[in-house]
Order: C-alpha cells, then sequence, then structure tokens
C-alpha cells in the first residue's frame, strides 16, 4: 500500500505540475535566455510555453502550441541585427508580445598574419606535463608566412602549403620524440621563426614540461576495487574514455604525468592513464618483477566458473567480450608464460574452453570460450592469482528469480535536463522506475533501486552499490537532453561492453513501437553506471525532455506505462535470445 501512495504521489506530480498555466496570454521561453543576444552561430531556437489554447506566431507566422502548451521553431539569422516578435494571443482574445533581438557576426575567417610575429602555439599532448625517454609532442604554429620555424632544440618545422590549410600560409608544424639527454626542468618550449633580415619573433608555450628521470622504475599501487584506466586524459562530458577496472593493490608503472594524471606503462606496446587520486606511490620503489605465469586452474562450484592463474605479482589487465563466438578475452600485462599452461576443464558448467596466448612477449591472453553469449564476469586476485569469475547464464531463462539492479537517474540537486514545461528528469526517471520496479515485481524480480526519493545520490555510490550487490540485469532510467529542441527526438540505449549490446538491442526494438523516433541502440558509451563487466547493462533514454513533442508524450501516465511495459517486453525479448 505504501508502494502504491507513492507510486500515485509521484504520478499525480507528473500530471498537475506541468499543467498549471493559466489561461490568460503569456509568453515564457527557455531558449534564448536573454531578449538580446549576441550569437556567432546563424541558426538560433526559439522555445518554450504559452497559455492553454493560447495561439503562438513568430513573425506572424502561426507556430505549432502542443497540449501542454509549449512550443519550438528555428531562427536562420542574417549577419547584423535580426528583430524576432512573438505574439501570443488567448481565448479571450488578449495579445501578449514579446521581442527579440539577435546580433549574428560570423566567425571571423583566418587570415594571413600580416606583421612578422607568431599567432600562437598549440603543443600536444596539452597541459603540464611529466615525460620519459620515448615520449612524442606534436606543435603547431600560426605565425608570418615563409620563415623559418624552429622549437625544442633548435629542430626545424614545416611550412604547410596553404592548400591544406584553407588557403591560408603561415602554418608550421613538427614533432619531436623526447631523448634520455634531455634536460626538461618544468620550462615552457620556446618556438622561433626567423626571416631573411635576420630577425627573430619568440613565442612560448602556454604549459611547462619536464622529463621523468628514476634510477629504477616509478611505481605505485591501486588504491581500492573501484580504480580504473583511461586512454587519455580528455573527454565528453562524461570524462576520458575508461578501460576498465582494477583490483586494489594493482601493481602500476608510471612512467609520465599529465595534469592530475599518471600515464602508465602497462606493457611494451600499451600505456594508459589514471588519476593520480587512485594511485599509493608512497610505497617501496624496487625494480619491476618479471611475472611468470604457473599453476593455472579452470574450475566451476556451485555458484560460478573460475579461471586463474599464479603470477609473480599483482600486475595490471584489461579485457573485452566476442557475442559470437561467445568468449571473455583478458589481457594480464607483463605476464608471459614459460610453459605450456593447463587447460583442463573441473566442473565448469559455462565455460567450455580456456586458450592461453602470448600476443605480445610481456602480454598473457586468456581466451575463455563460453557456452551462451556472455553474462558477466569479474576480474580480481587472491593474492599473486588472478581469477576471472564467470557467470552463469541463470537456468530459468525468465523474470521469476532475477535481481535488477534499478537505477533512478539524477535526483536531489542533480536534477538533470528540464522540459519546457519546468518539469525536471529527475521527476520523471523516479516515476519511470517505481512504475518500472512495479511491473518486474510482478513477473517475479527482485529489484534493487539506487535511489526511492529525491535524494542525491553519487553515481560512484550507485556504481559502488551493484557491483557489491552484483545483481543479474542493470537498467538505468534517464531523459535525453539537445540544444536543438525542434530537429532532435526520440529513444535511445546505451551501452559500452560488446556484450551488453543485445540486451540494449533488444529494448530499443520494443521502445520504438511506441511511436518514438529511433535515436539508435548505442555502444562504447562512456557513462559510468555502463562500465561494469559484473552484469549486461543499459541505460535506457527513454525520449528528449528538451523536445516538446516528446515531453507531451512522457507527460501522459497512459504513455508511461506504455514504455514500461515496452522495457519488461524487451528484457523478456533479451533472455529468450540468450537462451538461442
Amino acid at each position: 500500500m505504501k508502494q502504491l501512495s507513492i507510486l500515485l504521489l509521484h504520478i499525480l506530480i507528473v500530471i498537475v505540475t506541468p499543467n498549471t498555466a493559466s489561461s490568460q496570454a503569456f509568453i515564457r521561453l527557455s531558449q534564448p535566455s536573454r531578449d538580446v543576444s549576441n550569437v556567432s552561430s546563424s541558426r538560433q531556437f526559439i522555445a518554450g510555453r504559452t497559455c492553454s489554447g493560447c495561439i503562438v506566431k513568430v513573425n506572424n507566422d502561426t507556430v505549432h502550441v502542443y497540449s501542454t502548451g509549449t512550443f519550438a521553431v528555428k531562427q536562420d539569422l542574417t549577419t547584423g541585427r535580426n528583430t524576432t516578435v512573438i505574439t501570443a494571443q488567448d481565448p479571450n482574445g488578449e495579445v501578449y508580445t514579446k521581442t527579440l533581438t539577435w546580433y549574428y557576426a560570423p566567425p571571423p575567417t583566418p587570415r594571413v598574419t600580416s606583421s612578422f610575429r607568431i599567432d600562437f602555439v598549440e603543443i600536444s599532448p596539452k597541459g603540464n606535463l611529466q615525460l620519459s625517454p620515448g615520449d612524442t609532442l606534436h606543435v603547431k604554429i600560426k605565425g608570418y608566412p615563409g620563415a623559418q620555424a624552429t622549437w625544442f632544440n633548435n629542430v626545424p618545422l614545416r611550412e604547410m602549403p596553404a592548400s591544406q590549410t584553407g588557403g591560408v600560409a603561415g602554418y608550421y608544424t613538427g614533432s619531436y620524440i623526447i631523448q634520455h639527454a634531455d634536460s626538461l626542468l618544468s620550462g615552457r618550449i620556446k618556438v622561433a621563426l626567423r626571416n631573411t633580415n635576420g630577425e627573430t619573433a619568440v613565442l612560448y608555450s602556454p604549459y611547462q614540461y619536464s622529463v621523468m628521470r628514476h634510477e629504477i622504475p616509478f611505481t605505485g599501487r591501486t588504491i581500492d576495487n573501484m580504480t580504473y584506466l583511461t586512454s587519455s586524459t580528455e573527454g565528453d562530458r562524461l570524462g576520458p574514455n575508461k578501460i576498465g577496472y582494477l583490483d586494489e593493490d594493482v601493481l602500476l608503472h608510471i612512467i609520465g604525468r599529465q595534469g592530475s594524471y599518471y600515464k602508465v606503462r602497462l606493457s611494451s606496446r600499451q600505456t594508459a592513464y589514471i588519476p593520480d587520486a587512485l594511485v599509493d606511490t608512497e610505497i617501496p620503489q624496487e625494480p619491476l618483477p618479471v611475472s611468470i605465469a604457473s599453476d593455472a586452474k579452470v574450475w566451476g562450484d556451485t555458484k560460478a566458473d573460475y579461471v586463474s592463474v599464479e603470477l609473480s605479482e599483482k600486475i595490471p589487465y584489461t579485457s573485452t567480450q566476442i557475442i559470437n563466438p561467445h568468449q571473455v578475452i583478458v589481457d594480464v600485462h607483463g605476464a608471459y608464460a614459460e610453459e605450456r599452461i593447463n587447460t583442463l576443464l573441473q566442473g565448469t558448467r559455462e565455460i567450455t574452453g580456456v586458450t592461453w596466448q602470448q600476443p605480445a612477449p610481456d602480454v598473457l591472453r586468456m581466451v575463455i570460450s563460453l557456452k551462451h553469449m556472455p553474462w558477466g564476469y569479474q576480474i580480481y586476485y587472491e593474492g599473486n592469482r588472478i581469477t576471472v569469475k564467470v557467470k552463469r547464464v541463470p537456468e530459468k531463462l525468465s523474470l521469476s528469480g532475477l535481481m535488477i539492479g534499478l537505477d533512478a537517474g539524477h535526483g536531489g540537486s542533480n536534477p538533470g535536463a528540464q522540459g519546457l514545461t519546468g518539469i525536471y528528469e529527475k521527476q520523471l526517471t523516479l516515476t519511470l522506475a517505481i512504475q518500472l520496479k512495479a511491473a518486474l515485481e510482478r513477473e517475479g524480480a527482485s529489484v534493487l533501486m539506487s535511489r526511492t526519493a529525491d535524494l542525491s545520490v553519487p553515481n560512484e555510490g550507485r556504481l559502488s552499490t551493484f557491483r557489491k550487490a552484483n545483481p543479474d540485469l542493470l537498467l538505468s532510467i534517464h531523459l535525453n537532453s539537445s540544444a536543438n529542441p525542434v530537429d532532435v527526438y526520440g529513444t535511445a540505449t546505451y551501452y559500452k561492453h560488446p556484450f551488453c549490446a543485445p540486451l540494449n538491442e533488444a529494448i530499443h526494438a520494443r521502445l520504438v513501437t511506441t511511436g518514438l523516433a529511433d535515436f539508435k541502440a548505442n555502444g562504447n558509451f562512456n557513462f559510468i553506471l555502463n562500465n561494469p563487466t559484473e552484469f549486461p547493462d543499459a541505460l535506457v533514454e527513454t525520449l528528449f525532455l528538451s523536445n516538446p513533442g516528446d515531453e507531451e508524450k512522457i507527460l501522459n501516465p497512459s504513455f508511461q506505462q506504455e514504455l514500461v511495459g515496452k522495457i519488461v517486453q524487451g528484457i523478456k525479448d533479451y533472455l529468450a535470445e540468450v537462451s538461442r
């Protein structure tokens, strides 16, 4: 009864809150945020809300007003001043008028540097860096054309043909590989131009550089099992792309630093990055051990199947999966096998075979073949023995008896996106999640939710909770948003790992049958709850709250129930696919 009361309360919020608009004419805009704007893009949007039953015109052209009172239109500007008049007329004939003014100035086109100088220096990787011999720096500068350009250790730069630079001469590029003899001491790199008259123009890099020197390798250890590796130090709004998580106390060889990230050498052919706060460097610094793999075991117990091998140290690893054939592939970096490794299976139910490979002199690869498509796995250490725990596909492939992790996105001080009606994503995700919980429980599943009220729950805390609970499946419910409220709409799912594709595709296939536009099932996504390998997961971006048409749909309780039903049916479709 209590759950039903909570459900009804949240449905009531969804129905009532957005529809408190007066019947008196008004215009409340979300875009643009100001009545007068200076812009550098010719495409602008007008999006907002008006009264119930109002007729809205933009420069005397009538625009569609949704049942929620919202509207959105595009405006294409010309250079200079652009004035737009918006009117809203209510059923009583009263008219409200709002005037917008845009000053549009296109971005200036690049021009040839007319005086003898250097306009800018760009060096990559970016940031204050600690480098190691063998690292490569790339430089690009723009300055006076036809000069001689030099940089690090007076290495010459090449002036690019104007045909490669949009018809603008004066771009110079080059690269440099750090040598053992280089003596950068937290300095800025000087770039110089010299013309035929002997004049010199100089500009220094905006960042500082030094060379990391250690008589023995500089090492650190991971602080816990929430430690992760990234492929770079930069990324999108979700941060740098995560390669994977590591167990606690894994030894890492640190070979550089970029901003707040250490650069680590995984093996002779692969490097990665790790936030410096996740590494303990206050450890005894000793030569790196040679890790020889020995005493491999492949077995099963009453809960799962396992593959393990003894090493001489806890060293880093990465993994991936293949759907067809059904395989989990684990690379142990810094290890090799002197002898043939055991492949004997003892009591396994899901693992059908293990192949040991050496794709590089210091990378030991486990290729774990499975009876079904991967259902999840965990990699961890017990002492110096690395173990891959392979989750078995449930004997009964139905929702009854499964544990489902269910995340209602955002919450508390993190409201998420806001629709044109004023409703927040956090309200709708909780409403949908509560309804989805009830639907799953009616099917016999147990459900673990990340939040059941309007609470702030950090994503790291959500991830930790779900990894500890180890559910059979994980769903994270969100609503999408775009700066373009007119052309961008539809339903989507997102995942990172290949083995999660079938779940996401099954759910997405059902969601598009609601009539929502197809925004695809999207892989290699860097959302934090897409990163675990312990269970299949799906980020369900039900629709675009920023689009007035999609928002109108999601505010309808019947459509909410339809969405929930489609998600449940999508899970059932996935379970049926796994059983084949």
